[in-house]
């Protein structure tokens, strides 16, 4: 992956996560309609798929790349989800019952589940909130839902390649049924981008001529432009309920009852993705100190996505808070942004600190496996 391309993918996946931050910004409870063009353009949930075929490529990229064995593959995988997943799972819970205490009109809604809090957690932290279509909330936050597909895709992604024969096929039909069909539908999004990376590393996007690569790099937005006009996800949607024997697709798929729009998205993604590769290859006009900045925000972004709805909700709660007030929205947009960044440099940024945490606990349980089944340690390798 060239500089150029890996600045791109970094630079995208904030922009990505900003998306999502302005999109539920944009509800009538915090901005009471000034935002409501976001809402209706719904970008934040066109944003999330762009996240799965980013995290495809990444993912393919630093397993194939960088020569990853399972386990390598496994511990970078749970450190980077839990890094982040556990600490706002912490704040998540702590600001929801101070918040619903001091202002429980504030959290007077569908936005907050406040029931079963013991087994929202639990089903948070082992990824099966929404199997089965089941879009189980966690207290107020919402964005959770995709993390709890992510996991998914990323241990069907560890079977599919470090397993074989008859143990990978069985493994992955094991998962298949008990992710159930919502997790599985938006699987091909992410492993389009896994596609991608594999393509790419056997030249495809490096033939394309400049011209072509601007083409395939630009002309993916204005067909969205065009599709959202032409009210294209209204129109797929409608035929999603026609499919399901006229059955509301989000009762039964829950946040994949989109698929076929997001179907249409991850495609666009994918050839402005190749379009981007060709030109990134010649990309020399962002310097040390672009480049810094770049990789520093793309460091927040797992956090961004995660903390800021549980702090969004906290902080529109305050008495004098004015959603038809400008000068309020941006205070709380601002508060919002400053406090996810502050949490990030005990999240996700401390990565290192994590993977050793998950090496230590793989340690440990091996080595409780070998005392439980009379296996003598391996002498050391020198």
């Amino acid at each position: 992956m060239t500089r150029g391309f890996s600045l791109y993918l970094d630079a995208l996946r904030f922009l990505a996560a900003m998306v999502v931050f302005a999109s539920h910004l944009g509800y009538e409870r915090f901005t009471q309609g000034g935002m409501d063009w976001i809402r209706e353009l719904n970008l934040g949930s066109d944003a999330v798929v762009v996240f799965f075929v980013l995290s495809g490529f990444v993912i393919a990229h630093t397993t194939f790349a960088r020569d990853r064995g399972p386990g390598a593959y496994a511990q970078s995988r749970i450190a980077r989800l839990y890094s982040v997943i556990v600490p706002a799972l912490i704040v998540t819970l702590l600001l929801d019952i101070a918040g619903s205490a001091l202002f429980p009109a504030a959290y007077d809604g569908w936005w907050y589940s406040g029931e079963a809090i013991g087994e929202q957690y639990v089903r948070a932290l082992t990824f099966t909130t929404q199997v089965w279509g089941e879009s189980m909330r966690v207290g107020t936050n919402g964005p959770f839902w995709s993390v709890a597909y992510e996991a998914w895709y990323y241990a069907g992604f560890g079977v599919a390649v470090f397993c074989r024969g008859a143990t990978r096929w069985t493994l992955l039909g094991l998962m298949a049924i008990v992710a159930g069909p919502a997790i599985l539908l938006l699987a091909p999004c992410w492993l389009l981008g896994v596609w991608l990376q594999q393509a790419m590393g056997r030249g495809l996007g490096g033939r394309l001529s400049q011209v072509s690569g601007w083409t395939l790099a630009l002309a993916p937005f204005g067909v969205y432009a065009l599709a959202l006009a032409w009210q294209v996800p209204e129109r797929l949607y409608v035929q999603t309920y026609l499919l399901l024997g006229e059955t509301s697709p989000h009762s039964v798929l829950g946040f994949s009852d989109e698929f076929l729009w997001n179907f249409l998205i991850a495609g666009l993604m994918g050839a402005h993705f190749l379009g981007v590769h060709r030109l990134a290859q010649e990309a020399r006009w962002i310097g040390p100190k672009g480049e810094a900045a770049i990789r520093w925000w793309a460091g927040a972004t797992f956090s961004i996505y995660l903390f800021h709805y549980p702090i969004l909700t906290f902080l529109h709660g305050l008495p004098g808070y004015d959603g038809s007030n400008s000068l309020h929205v941006l205070a709380l947009a601002g508060a919002t942004l400053a406090a996810s960044l502050a949490l990030a440099e005990v999240s996700e940024r401390r990565l290192e600190a994590w993977k050793r945490i998950v090496g230590e606990a793989f340690g440990w349980v091996s080595g409780r496996w070998r005392v439980a089944t009379g296996r003598s340690p391996e002498p050391a390798r020198h």
